[in-house]
């Protein structure tokens, strides 16, 4: 039975690093658009006037408009919010 938790947390281990790369990653991508917005613990709020107010979450690469929920990564996001 040890052996099935040191996979479990070898799997676990890797999803959080793999998560911790996302995020600078997209951090790093967000930060060089020159967007305005404001970086919080978890979440990259966009709130320009005229466009709609969105929630991006760096780590998993998703936003949030609404109630409306997308995913794609920074670049992504970037290009929708570009055409809103």
């Amino acid at each position: 039975m040890g052996d099935m938790n040191d996979d479990f947390k070898f799997l676990d281990d890797m999803k959080k690093e793999r998560h911790t790369q996302w995020h600078a990653e997209n951090l790093r991508i967000i930060a060089e658009s020159k967007i305005p917005c404001t970086a919080k613990s978890e979440v990259v709020l966009f709130r320009e006037s005229g466009k709609p107010k969105v929630d991006f979450y760096p780590s998993t690469g998703r936003w949030k408009v609404g109630n409306q929920i997308y995913s794609g990564g920074a670049q992504s996001f970037l290009n929708w919010y570009n055409k809103q």
